[in-house]
C-alpha cells in the first residue's frame, strides 16, 4: 500500500487590498481569503497484495484557511465537505477529515469487492481474476473559480469508477454570499416565479447553442432523452452573467457529454430579485 501524502502549501491572498476590479475600483475586503490546499494520493490493493486489483483515490482539495471570521470560514468549509466527502464529516477539520474519508474509502472498496473476488477466485482456480470489474478509482478535485464582489464561486470536479463499461464524471459548482458564509441558490437571486420564464430562456439558449429553432429538433439530436430541461442548482456566476451546468445524463445521453448554457444578465435582467447579492455586477 502507497503512503498517503498530504502536500499543504499557502497560496497567496485572492484578493488582497492590492488587488483591483475590472472597473478599477478594490475588492470588498470581504474578499480577501487565504487558502491552501490538501493532497491525497492513495493506492490500496485487495489483500495487500500488489498483485491484486485495486483501488486509486486521488484528492486535490482547496480550502479556505484565513477570512475575516472563523464564522465565514467554517460555514464555507463545511458546506464545502458536506459536498465533497458527506455529512458526516461535516465539523471537523478539514485534513482530519480528508484522512478519515480515504480509510472509510478503501474500507468499503475492501467490503464491497473482496468476498465477490474470493467466489471468483474459486470458480477459476487456475485463472488469475484480474477483471476491470474489481479496480475501483475515485478522483476529486475542487478550485476557486471565481471570487469577487462577495462572490465566492467552487467547482468540484469528481470522477468515479466501481466497474462497468465506463465511468462516471461530473462537474459542480458551490457559489457562496461571503457577506453570510450560505450558499446561494436560485430562490436568493430570482423572484419567486422565476421558473417558466428561466426555463423558457435556457432552451432557447439550447436551441441557439445547436442552431435549431424548435425543442423538437433538439429533442432530434439526443437532448430531454433522460430528463426535460429545468433551471438546475448546479449553476455559477461570473461578471458576465449565470451558466447552468447539466452533467452526463441529467438532460441528455452520457456520449453528449456535459451542456453548458449561459445567460447574461441583461437577458436575466426582468427574473433578477431586487436587492439581491449580485446587483454588483450588473
Amino acid at each position: 500500500m502507497k503512503k498517503s501524502t498530504f502536500s499543504l502549501s499557502t497560496l497567496i491572498l485572492l484578493a488582497g487590498t492590492t488587488m483591483f476590479s475590472c472597473g478599477g475600483k478594490k475588492q470588498d475586503k470581504v474578499n480577501e481569503l487565504s487558502i491552501d490546499s490538501v493532497v491525497v494520493k492513495e493506492t490500496s490493493h485487495l489483500f495487500n497484495d500488489a498483485a491484486k486489483p485495486k483501488c486509486d483515490l486521488d484528492v486535490h482539495y482547496t480550502y479556505i484557511k484565513g477570512a475575516q471570521t472563523k464564522a465565514l470560514q467554517d460555514s464555507i468549509n463545511n458546506t464545502l465537505i458536506r459536498f465533497c466527502l458527506g455529512k458526516e464529516y461535516v465539523g471537523k477539520e478539514t485534513k482530519k477529515a480528508i484522512a478519515e474519508f480515504k480509510l472509510a474509502y478503501i474500507k468499503d472498496y475492501k467490503k464491497d469487492v473482496e468476498e465477490f473476488y474470493i467466489e471468483d477466485t474459486k470458480k477459476n482456480p487456475d485463472t488469475e481474476v484480474t477483471g476491470e470489474w474489481y479496480n475501483y478509482s475515485k478522483t476529486i478535485k475542487t478550485n476557486i473559480q471565481y471570487n469577487e464582489h462577495s462572490i465566492l464561486v467552487y467547482q468540484i470536479d469528481t470522477y468515479e469508477y466501481t466497474g462497468g463499461a465506463h465511468g462516471m464524471y461530473s462537474s459542480n459548482f458551490i457559489n457562496f454570499d461571503l457577506t453570510t458564509g450560505k450558499q446561494l441558490h436560485l430562490a436568493d437571486i430570482f423572484k419567486a416565479d422565476y421558473k417558466k420564464e428561466l426555463t423558457r430562456l435556457l432552451v432557447a439558449q439550447l436551441e441557439k447553442n445547436n442552431k435549431v429553432t424548435s425543442e423538437s429538433e433538439l429533442e432530434d439530436i439526443g437532448y430531454f432523452i433522460t430528463e426535460p430541461l429545468a433551471p438546475t442548482e448546479n449553476f455559477h456566476i461570473d461578471k458576465e452573467g449565470i451558466s447552468f451546468f447539466y452533467n452526463v445524463y441529467e438532460i441528455a445521453p452520457y456520449a453528449m457529454g456535459t451542456t453548458v448554457l449561459k445567460l447574461t444578465y441583461p437577458a436575466l435582467q426582468s427574473l433578477l430579485k431586487e436587492g439581491n447579492v449580485l446587483q454588483k455586477l450588473y
